[in-house]
């Protein structure tokens, strides 16, 4: 019977020991996908502002339809796009 209740005991302390490890190593994890999130959106805004800049500069469409600087203008909408897809 004391056998029982030590090795119940030893028990109940490794599985509140172990859940407790679990608990912090979630936080942790739940707080960096956090920082992660807060820095997409940041992305995206810096992002978005700088295609607004350069479309007020291109209004005339010149940049645009040049060849080199047209497929940066492309890149950087694609790039826009693809991170509102991810948010």
């Amino acid at each position: 019977m004391i056998i029982t209740i030590i090795l119940l005991s030893l028990l109940s302390i490794v599985l509140g020991y172990s859940t407790f490890n679990l608990l912090k190593k979630l936080e942790r994890y739940e707080e960096q996908i956090e920082e992660a999130d807060e820095w997409l959106l940041t992305t995206q805004s810096e992002i978005k502002q700088i295609l607004e800049t350069i479309e007020k500069l291109d209004s005339k469409h010149m940049f645009q339809d040049d060849d080199e600087v047209g497929q940066v203008f492309n890149q950087i909408k694609d790039t826009v796009s693809s991170i509102e897809k991810l948010v």
